[in-house]
């Protein structure tokens, strides 16, 4: 054989699982560079093996295709691993009064005016079903401003609120500012990511650069076996952090990029599409796949956009942060230029009013494998699948069960439940979808294996 026709890796005697259609698996595997070049046995494989080849004995142990993760946070991610030093993680408390007792030890050892933050905050699995308010985390924290977060969902207490200019007249473009119904004044409940971020870009960075954050969620990806990420809502630091590391060589897994365009007046789109960038553009390591879009909140917080109320929000049918005719503008314009949409709509509403400009782009522009997607796509009837199967939409499918199915099922109670996360239904009805973990916009776990058991067990 001629040497360049040798493997450069050679994986022997193990269980190779292949996830072809007939989920066939062989005892080794032949890879040279960055292509798998035979399969079959291991008296096969050694055909391929020369002088430089690298040849490990697997001992009967499987391996496996590395996984992709459809739906990622790169810094966010990276954040939690540095988060436990700088933040109080309250992601497991059970009550307001154990976040205010957290908070509260933290603000005794901070120094005076600097800020004291709380991440993880889940108010659905409080034992009082609800979330604090600015008064309470005042008592707690009076020298201190203080903010709760967990993905688009806070509470700040009266500094915060005063160090953001919050106050009475603040209507954020998307999202809520929480009024208290007596005082006419906020409460420090804020919904959605546009509220939210008018404290947190108050709050001074970390002293560590995006690029070492990064690098530690790459590292915890790579131990999990994720191979190739699908950043959602990429900004400018994601994407020159991502371009320096492979400029460095240290970029080991691939990323394709839906780029940052969350509310109507916030984002890339307009600029990929005047540069003329469409789906594809970059190379093997980091390419354009997309936009991402954001149409409702959070399910597990009871502001998904559906028909019928959530248990936590009586008589409200959650936030749409655009109107269904700016969201149809979007995704027609996006998909005239070339560029897959992939937009976040949690509730069976939302999910109605994404499908619907989907399909406006479509009748405008007809385009086999389009390729749209919906985020999480979680609160989904009959009506539903059969229009994301019609429309040959490709739903981004979170494991969210795993963390949130306890909050998910309160919102949306024992009957509706059923139809949450309905991966085993998109099977059946042939819909085309993919599995991710959110990690690092509101999960804490991004481990594929626990999102599998998840998805197949409906288990928290």
């Amino acid at each position: 054989m001629p040497p360049e026709k040798y493997a450069t890796l050679a994986l022997i005697n193990g269980k190779i699982i292949t996830v072809d259609p007939d989920d066939t698996v062989h005892e080794a595997v032949a890879v040279n560079g960055n292509k798998i070049v035979a399969v079959g046995k291991t008296q096969d494989i050694r055909k391929y093996v020369g002088p430089e080849t690298e040849v490990v004995e697997l001992e009967g142990k499987a391996v496996l295709p590395g996984f992709i993760d459809s739906h990622v946070h790169l810094v966010g991610a990276g954040r939690l691993a540095v988060k436990a030093e700088k933040e109080v993680d309250i992601k497991y408390c059970d009550s307001v009064g154990e976040v205010l007792e957290k908070i509260g030890e933290r603000a005794k050892v901070t120094p005076k005016g600097e800020w004291v933050i709380g991440w993880g905050y889940l108010w659905s699995r409080f034992n009082e079903k609800r979330a604090p308010f600015a008064h309470e985390l005042d008592r707690v924290a009076p020298d201190n401003p203080v903010l709760l977060q967990f993905s688009a969902m806070g509470v700040a207490n009266s500094a915060a609120l005063k160090i953001a200019g919050i106050n009475m007249s603040t209507v954020p473009e998307y999202g809520h500012v929480e009024m208290d119904p007596e005082t006419g004044k906020p409460n420090g409940r804020l919904q959605g990511g546009a509220a939210v971020r008018l404290v947190s870009n108050c709050v001074p960075p970390w002293d560590i650069q995006p690029i070492e954050i990064t690098k530690k969620a790459l590292e915890q990806w790579i131990k999990w076996g994720i191979t190739c990420g699908h950043q959602a809502g990429s900004t400018k630091d994601d994407t020159e952090t991502l371009q320096l590391l492979r400029e460095r060589g240290e970029l080991d897994m691939r990323w394709r990029l839906y780029v940052h365009n969350m509310t109507a007046n916030l984002g890339y789109m307009d600029n990929l599409i005047a540069l003329g960038i469409r789906n594809g553009f970059g190379d093997d390591l980091v390419k354009i796949s997309g936009v991402k879009l954001a149409l409702d909140s959070m399910g597990s917080m009871g502001n998904a956009a559906t028909y019928e109320p959530c248990t936590g929000n009586p008589g409200k049918l959650g936030i749409l942060l655009v109107t269904p005719e700016k969201l149809a503008e979007m995704i027609v314009k996006a998909h005239k230029a070339g560029l897959q949409t992939a937009t976040h709509s949690i509730g069976d509403r939302a999910i109605d009013i994404n499908l619907d400009a989907i399909e406006t782009a479509l009748k405008a522009h007809p385009v086999k494998d389009h390729r749209h997607r919906i985020e999480h796509c979680t609160y989904c009837e009959e009506k539903q699948l059969r229009r994301i199967k019609e429309l040959d939409v490709h739903p981004g499918e979170s494991n969210y069960i795993w963390n949130f199915g306890d909050a998910y099922k309160y919102q949306f109670g024992e009957e509706r439940s059923k139809q949450l996360y309905p991966y085993k239904s998109f099977i059946d009805y042939g819909i085309i979808a993919s599995a991710n973990s959110d990690y690092g916009g509101g999960p804490w776990h991004g481990n594929p294996i626990t999102g599998i058991y998840s998805m197949v067990t409906r288990k928290t």
